[in-house]
């Protein structure tokens, strides 16, 4: 099994959207749905099912099979029946992955497929992290549009810098300018690039300074 950052992932695209889909309704503290997984629709069963292969590739028991689809036919529910908008950053999203996979007992090893899949994996499938939260249905990120000339203001650079560094630190990365620039070129357009980062900020290393 294979699953790394740099390497292509063989989880399904409709598994993939499946963790999009869950881990934003843990992050948004959506209560489960009340709807089994008969009453989804036939695209969110096709997801399921999809998610039930991914799982039971790397999970032996059956019962603790069935409870994690359980949990993610509720999230489909309540993120499908919620009344806001819902969207998730990246690197809250790795957040709520790592959180899943400690409940799943699933250890994530560069190099091994795992379910739910990195961001990385995500954003190499879908193009972007905005396309693949558009594919999933859900909101896509605003983050830094500024009135006026500037296209991302200060709370926009400092969002970006402190969700990176988040980002880097679930990754077991360092927070690099380098790192940085292959980050913004996966999120073109979501935030400011290291060229501008740099010149906002005067240096990178007064960047991660402000990211405390």
């Amino acid at each position: 099994m294979t699953d790394s950052g740099t390497e292509k992932s063989h989880t399904a695209s409709q598994a993939l959207i499946g963790a999009l889909l869950h881990l934003t309704a843990r992050d948004a503290e959506l209560r489960p749905g009340t709807s089994s997984a008969t009453a989804l629709s036939p695209a969110d069963q096709g997801i399921l099912a999809e998610v039930e292969v991914a799982l039971r590739s790397q999970m032996q028991d059956e019962r603790h099979v069935k409870t994690a689809l359980a949990e993610v036919a509720g999230s489909l529910a309540s993120v499908r029946s919620s009344a806001k908008a819902l969207s998730l950053t990246a690197a809250k999203y790795e957040k709520q992955r790592t959180a899943v996979l400690a409940e799943l007992g699933v250890d994530s090893v560069k190099g091994a497929s795992v379910w739910p899949p990195t961001s990385q994996t995500a954003v190499q499938r879908f193009g972007s992290w905005n396309e693949a939260l558009k594919v999933a249905g859900l909101a896509t990120s605003s983050v830094g549009r500024a009135r006026g000339q500037l296209r991302f203001d200060a709370a926009a650079y400092e969002k970006a810098i402190a969700e990176f560094v988040a980002d880097c630190e679930t990754r077991g990365v360092g927070a690099t300018y380098k790192i940085y620039a292959e980050y913004a070129a996966e999120h073109k357009g979501e935030v400011p690039s290291a060229a501008a980062v740099r010149k906002f900020y005067g240096s990178w290393n007064a960047a991660l300074a402000s990211a405390g």
